[in-house]
């Protein structure tokens, strides 16, 4: 194991990131640029997001296997490398679609690995800070991927970017090569389900964590305990998480198309997009990093409703804003929903982790992966819907009710104005 609390594949994340938030963020804008419309960007977004519950359970069985972390890591690049030439070469918007998906599918197939990499090459008493410095390095890479494409957006012809993320790909690969080594002692994905920041560090990575593929009986379980007084706290909590990953989709699928519609410059659009990402990030900021991780429901339950603001305020914007009033408008949404985001997600994963059961770990992670990737699906499937057959501002507004209800179910349990947790 490393002694410093800063081991050299920290490296890697940085262009495996900016990779991942170009193409992210250049997909929707690539299928407007076609002609397409906020249905088709819906879709694409959908099958981005089912994925990684397949890619999950199947590079965490060869991680735990085989091992070999270097050469998983270098298969994700490999796959998403030919899903995204699939996507420049042929431009139709079946084809960005079906491309879409093979490079969420091989993102994501690098995440099990990554979250073991923690904890194989740091002391145990290392992790939490690691973690927290793993998440600044994904920021940066965030940073790093948008800047040189809103550059080449505002000097160029939108083809240009398009190029952007295969230079990050190829870094991808070399710094894999280089910085990535295969630890003399590897560790299954059960340890992280053994200690906090091991855990917190993985699913702050994605919200998909399994140990095996559920089962029809383990939704039938975790069923039968949220018909029972006793024992009703994780399937509210899983619940809770679910209508917040639908609603957070529901919102943000549509929200590129709703900028394009009122002929805001592309260059501007992800101007608006970093700048929540750097809100966002906010919330790793120690007091309220400490905060979330101290699973504080009462603490979830108002940044929800912070969040129910954000939504709504989009929704009026919507119907009564346009043109560069709405980009403007944006910052002020944006900072209200980015400031609740990474406190509800640590919340809710810090209250997942408190209430797991001693047995049936993987049957209860295997659940809440699938219900979350359910929601995200869903939420864009349903984001895509209103906002084309009725209007954004609906869209909006039926995200902020899905996030007040998250809201009001974690009350409700848990009776946050009746005691303090």
């Amino acid at each position: 194991m490393q002694n410093s609390s800063r081991p050299s594949w920290y490296k890697f994340l940085i262009p495996y990131y900016a990779t991942q938030e170009v193409i992210v963020n250049i997909v929707p804008l690539y299928i407007l640029f076609l002609r397409g419309n906020v249905l088709d960007v819906s879709y694409a977004t959908a099958l981005y997001s089912i994925v990684p519950i397949i890619s999950s359970i199947t590079a965490g069985r060869l991680a735990d296997t085989y091992g070999k972390r270097k050469l998983i890591i270098l298969l994700s690049v490999l796959l998403q490398f030919f899903g995204y030439i699939i996507m420049i070469f042929i431009k139709n918007i079946l084809a960005i679609t079906v491309s879409y998906t093979i490079f969420s599918l091989g993102f994501s197939f690098a995440i099990p690995v990554i979250g073991l990499l923690l904890t194989e090459t740091l002391p145990k008493n290392q992790w939490g800070r690691g973690n927290s410095i793993s998440f600044i390095y994904m920021v940066i890479g965030y940073i790093v991927g948008m800047i040189p494409t809103i550059l080449m957006l505002l000097l160029e012809p939108f083809a240009y970017s398009l190029y952007i993320p295969i230079i990050f790909l190829m870094i991808s690969a070399l710094f894999a090569l280089k910085f990535i080594k295969d630890p003399e002692i590897t560790f299954e994905r059960r340890s992280e389900v053994k200690n906090f920041n091991a855990f917190i560090h993985r699913i702050l990575k994605l919200p998909v964590i399994t140990l095996r593929a559920p089962t029809l009986n383990d939704f039938k379980l975790i069923r039968k305990a949220f018909n029972s007084t006793f024992s009703r706290d994780l399937p509210i909590i899983m619940v809770s998480a679910t209508i917040f990953f639908f609603a957070t989709n529901l919102f943000f699928t549509s929200y590129t198309p709703y900028l394009a519609s009122n002929q805001i410059p592309y260059w501007m659009i992800l101007v608006a997009n970093t700048y929540i990402l750097l809100i966002n990030s906010v919330g790793i900021i120690q007091p309220i990093k400490r905060r979330a991780e101290g699973a504080d429901v009462r603490y979830v339950v108002d940044m929800l409703f912070v969040r129910t603001i954000g939504a709504l305020g989009a929704s009026i914007a919507a119907t009564y804003l346009f043109g560069i009033s709405a980009f403007f408008s944006t910052f002020i949404i944006f900072t209200i929903l980015g400031i609740a985001y990474t406190p509800i997600y640590i919340g809710i994963s810090s209250l997942l982790y408190y209430n797991l059961p001693s047995t049936n770990q993987g049957a209860t992670l295997g659940v809440y992966s699938s219900l979350t990737n359910l929601a995200l699906f869903f939420g864009s499937i349903l984001s895509g819907i209103i906002s084309f057959y009725v209007g954004y501002s609906l869209t909006y507004f039926v995200a902020a009710i899905f996030f007040l209800i998250a809201s009001i179910a974690l009350e409700w349990h848990f009776k946050v104005l009746e005691r303090e947790y």
